[in-house]
């Protein structure tokens, strides 16, 4: 009779024992899949990309996404890299290299997510037409709307009921 009770006890105390373990794997789960095409690195370099420039990792993934399937040497004419950026676009942000220098993964974050800071203004918090602006240009609207200076397309406004707020570059 008491092997009879103390087996199912036995029993329950050991798959007891078990339960913590598996609290471990749930937790050691990423809390979001990767994208497609995407790696843990550059989950991180997205990461500490977005918060450089102070724009939403979604965002981010979205343009890498649409332009590259996360292919830090994706060519296809005359854009290149990560985010498909073209040469001049990223020396109006500052970039002073080749534009093979583009292929790699955090340069070319730093210059495109640059432009791509610019159109995230623009859009007004909606990443969808922030993704429309960083894929069509958006020059004209930023000088329309005085803020060729917050986008970083120009040191100083080009329309003259514009407030002049000249910035200085950064190197």
């Amino acid at each position: 009779m008491i092997r009879l009770i103390a087996a199912p006890l036995l029993c329950l105390g050991l798959l007891a024992c078990t339960q913590p373990a598996l609290e471990v794997k749930r937790a050691a789960a990423p809390s979001v899949a990767l994208y497609p095409g995407e790696t843990p690195e550059m989950r991180l370099l997205v990461q500490r990309y977005a918060a450089k420039h102070d724009i939403p990792e979604k965002l981010l993934h979205r343009v890498i996404q649409r332009e590259s399937d996360y292919r830090p040497h994706a060519r296809n004419g005359p854009y290149w890299g990560l985010m498909q950026i073209l040469p001049q676009t990223a020396r109006q942000m500052g970039f002073r290299g080749s534009p093979e220098d583009l292929l790699d993964a955090e340069t070319n974050l730093t210059y495109a997510g640059r432009y791509l800071r610019g159109a995230w203004l623009l859009s007004d918090g909606d990443i969808n037409r922030a993704v429309m602006w960083y894929a069509r240009g958006y020059y004209y609207e930023a000088r329309d709307r005085c803020m060729l200076v917050k986008t970083g397309l120009r040191n100083r406004e080009v329309r003259r009921d514009c407030p002049q707020r000249e910035i200085k570059s950064e190197s």
